[in-house]
């Protein structure tokens, strides 16, 4: 393929990916794919990291890789599953979506650990800021794979699923950060309710927040 088309087709995508809630108060069957395939998270792997994860991440766990950023993956069984765990404990569009779900990722960040205490989730470091900038660029590879398979996707701030009760549930380890709650659709919703994204489009012009900079 030229670079001029492989240009349009990623511009393409980018620009197709939009946010999809879709919504129901009652339980949906699933689709025919009910989890995401690896060739598709693998899409996350290759996301740009500066620097690998701290070692008190990586000792004695099975997740091994030296990225900073962990993928916990549920198929539509589980989401159901975990809807009903739910029930009475939470009201918002969180359960609506557990009920529509053919998947849910919930994507974690590692932070570095710190020598001082009392600091808020994490240290305010430079390899902070570069370790959560790596998991959102793997979080967006994934978004953006989905999209171009014509798979409905949401990047929710998770709500009750970055709760410690729900860490533990799922078996994700306490220091890690949910950066997202990242939630699969069928293109088949049924009679279930789409919702889309009301910022998308109030993003305005370039001049709006590019300035090209020059030196002299």
């Amino acid at each position: 393929m030229r670079e001029s088309m492989r240009a349009e087709v990623l511009s393409e995508v980018i620009r197709e990916r939009c946010t999809e809630k879709v919504l129901s108060s009652e339980p949906q069957p699933a689709s025919a794919n009910t989890s995401l395939a690896d060739e598709l998270l693998e899409l996350a792997a290759w996301a740009p990291f500066h620097r690998p994860a701290d070692a008190i991440h990586l000792e004695g766990r099975e997740q091994s890789g030296i990225m900073p950023w962990r993928f916990y993956v549920l198929d539509a069984e589980s989401c159901r599953k975990l809807h009903t765990r739910l029930l009475g404990k939470d009201s918002s569009k969180i359960m609506e979506m557990l009920t529509t779900a053919d998947c849910l990722v919930q994507a974690t960040w590692l932070p570095n650990p710190s020598a001082e205490e009392g600091n808020g989730l994490f240290a305010p470091t430079l390899e902070n800021m570069e370790h959560l900038a790596a998991a959102g660029a793997a979080v967006q590879n994934l978004l953006l794979g989905a999209t171009a398979s014509g798979i409905r996707n949401y990047w929710s701030s998770g709500g009750i699923l970055r709760t410690p009760e729900i860490f533990e549930l799922l078996g994700i380890p306490q220091r890690e950060l949910l950066i997202g709650s990242l939630f699969f659709f069928p293109q088949d919703v049924g009679d279930a309710t789409v919702a889309t994204s009301k910022l998308r489009d109030k993003r305005g012009p370039l001049s709006g927040w590019v300035r090209r900079v020059s030196v002299s």
